[in-house]
Parts: C-alpha cells; structure tokens; sequence
C-alpha cells in the first residue's frame, strides 16, 4: 500500500515538472495561497483527487512556445477540481456564459414567466 502511494505521488510531481512545467513546492505554495482548495467551489481540497493545474489556453497559444496540451507559469490560473474544471471548459473560458449562470440563479426565468402567466 505504501509503496503504491509513493507511485502516485512520483507520478504526480512528474505531470506537474512535464506537463505544467511547475515544482511541487509551486504547486503546495499556489495551493496555500488558494487556502488549501478549489478556487471556484472551495470545498474540493485535492486529498482524494489531486486538483487540476488550469491554465489559459489562449495565452498559451499566443504567448507561450510549449504545447496547447502544456501550461507554464505565464498561462497558470490555478488549482481547481475537476468539475470546475470541466465548467470552463464547457463554457469555453467565456465570463459572459458566467455571468448569465449567476443571473439564472439569482432570478430564475421559470419564475419570471409564471409571473408574467398571472397578467394573462
């Protein structure tokens, strides 16, 4: 058992050195400064899945000279979980789908229309 959690985590900081091209010290430090989890829904902490590295991947593309698939301190966002992640993602990095999300919440449109059902 010990001996496969010392592989996970050589395997671990050898994605973070290949493929972020961050030390594990960096990682540990972002991830303090981030209070220990996800940015975004601040309960995923990475003790059971490690947090995504996320970067910029259109500054990446304009910026940086390594791989789409690879990210380096120029384009680091920072440490989220994996469904955060994938938020992102499929918003395509676009702050207006968010900001839309956050109106959806605050004011939903159901509700909205059913009011406007009592006019009629």
């Amino acid at each position: 058992m010990e001996q496969a959690r010392r592989r996970r985590e050589a395997a671990r900081k050898q994605n973070l050195r290949t493929r972020h091209h961050m030390t594990p010290e960096q990682h540990d430090s972002l991830l303090a400064f981030q209070g220990g989890r996800c940015y975004i829904c601040r309960r995923a902490t990475g003790k059971t899945r490690a947090l995504a590295v996320d970067h910029d991947h259109a500054k990446a593309r304009a910026l940086c000279e390594h791989p789409e698939d690879q990210s380096c301190e120029t384009c680091w966002r920072g440490l989220l979980c994996q469904p955060c992640n994938r938020l992102l993602a499929h918003v395509r990095d676009a702050a207006a789908a968010l900001r839309r999300a956050i109106r959806y919440l605050k004011f939903p449109p159901a509700q909205e229309w059913l009011m406007g059902q009592d006019d009629e």
